[in-house]
């Protein structure tokens, strides 16, 4: 049955087998995350304790992971850390784990949700535009591109 559920601590063994590279995990967690990934280093270096944090998985196997960290006093809710499956890309998971997070933001207060993405990667910014997300700023020196969702 696939559903969605609050992370596990033992989610972030999966998850680190997504993430093939320093890069690529600076890109999904930010420049603070640690290489080699180590899954208690990156439980703890993400705080998933403190913030919301929800994994989809089907029968047992991890499908998709994502966070939600307030800002602004919690009117403004951030989309973080959201990754799916390699080999589960291009099947709408993305579109689902957003759609997700935003319904969690919406009780808590959120009146607007932002996010970041590698201005590079096409499909993600293509899925946030779809889902109403515009740019936020401009694109700083990381190649980040902050978006926002006014709700």
């Amino acid at each position: 049955m696939t559903g969605w559920r609050p992370a596990r601590f033992e989610d972030m063994a999966v998850l680190a087998g997504w993430i093939e590279s320093p890069q690529a995990l600076a890109r999904w967690g930010g420049p603070s995350l640690t290489w080699p990934m180590l899954p208690g280093q990156l439980w703890q270096q993400i705080d998933a304790e403190s913030f919301p944090s929800f994994s989809l998985e089907d029968n047992g196997e991890l499908l998709a992971f994502g966070q939600l960290s307030p800002r602004d006093e919690a009117a403004t809710w951030h989309l973080c850390r959201l990754i799916v499956a390699p080999h589960r890309r291009g099947q709408q998971l993305g579109d689902r784990l957003c759609r997700y997070l935003i319904e969690r933001a919406i009780p808590l207060g959120a009146t607007q949700i932002t996010l970041n993405v590698a201005a590079g990667n096409l499909p993600a910014v293509r899925l946030y535009q779809r889902l109403g997300f515009l740019d936020n700023g401009p694109v700083n020196e990381r190649g980040i591109q902050p978006m926002a969702l006014q709700l």
